[in-house]
């Protein structure tokens, strides 16, 4: 059931004992919003504690100050920047019973009871932040720095064509509340550990061009990862890259993940949706930025996702 931004509040007023899920390979919009929703809910008395499936990055570590930690017999789960279950790994069977999910996807699946998807904005922080006004949360420091992180990293330091008016308002407004905005810009845009810079030293060295070089790809094996003793935010900030090329209109990394399993990330230009592309395998995303997983090793993985990129690259240029 597809529910407005007040009923959100009202459900959210009328439950408790949250059990707040973000979804595996956490970035900081899903962060933002689990930690931004879980101080939120305790500040009007509930008991509330955001999850996440895999390890969280150190570098987040600033949102925990948020929430406080709290143990309790969860009742209802609540998804946040979620898209699909199967995002969110090992916990897909307990968000398979969320009573309410809160998106930005326009991919969302509508697995929950109770589904508020916008998916005209650039992060789903910007919708949480509508969610606790209404909840009439007075936004302090600590929620601000979660809203904050997620507008800011969705849009790629409100750089990405999805960047809106909206956006640079909502992040005005937590400046004003205090987010440590100069930290948090220094932490994740410009701050680059020892295995990140060696990362892609060696994953640039065997880039792939396609299409006349409008496709370029980079592949990230796990035993790199573990030679240089690489995290999963140093593998994830390599998305980007090759799109940065100039010429490129499609850009892929293909990570190997523990479970054998292979991620294919798009980055892509106006003429080619990216979501779109990764949908054809059971992925998704959003017009310029999507994922999608692979099981049959790496070849495999470059080969099919080329294939469709190119053709989705070859039709638009049929249409110009």
């Amino acid at each position: 059931m597809e529910i407005d931004v007040q009923q959100a509040a009202e459900f959210l007023k009328a439950n408790d004992d949250y059990l707040i899920l973000m979804h595996a390979s956490p970035d900081g919009d899903t962060l933002g919003c689990g930690h931004a929703l879980c101080g939120a809910l305790q500040r009007i008395g509930k008991r509330a504690r955001a999850v996440c499936p895999e390890e969280i990055p150190h570098k987040f570590d600033y949102l925990f100050s948020a929430c406080e930690k709290q143990e309790f017999e969860y009742k209802t789960v609540v998804c946040v920047d979620v898209a699909d279950t199967k995002l969110l790994g090992e916990m897909k069977p307990v968000g398979d019973t969320a009573a309410l999910c809160i998106d930005h996807h326009e991919t969302n699946t509508g697995y929950a009871e109770r589904t508020l998807v916008r998916g005209e904005y650039a992060s789903a922080c910007e919708l949480m932040y509508e969610v606790i006004n209404a909840l009439e949360v007075e936004i302090d420091k600590d929620i601000a720095n979660c809203i904050y992180t997620g507008a800011a990293t969705d849009t790629g330091c409100f750089k990405f064509s999805n960047t809106t008016p909206q956006t640079h308002m909502i992040a005005a407004e937590m400046m004003k509340k205090g987010a440590d905005y100069a930290m948090i810009n220094y932490v994740h845009f410009d701050l680059k550990t020892h295995a990140r810079i060696s990362l892609e030293q060696e994953v640039l060295k065997n880039i792939r061009y396609y299409e006349g070089g409008r496709i370029a790809l980079i592949s990230v094996p796990l035993s790199l990862v573990n030679s240089l003793d690489a995290d999963s935010d140093d593998v994830g900030a390599l998305s980007s890259i090759p799109r940065q090329i100039e010429g490129v209109d499609v850009g892929i990394c293909i990570k190997e993940k523990k479970n054998g399993s292979y991620k294919a990330s798009l980055r892509t230009s106006q003429l080619v949706n990216a979501a779109e592309v990764c949908q054809l395998f059971g992925g998704g995303g959003h017009a310029r930025a999507g994922g999608c997983s692979f099981f049959h090793g790496a070849e495999d993985a470059e080969r099919r996702i080329v294939k469709a990129s190119a053709e989705a690259l070859r039709t638009a240029l049929g249409k110009e």
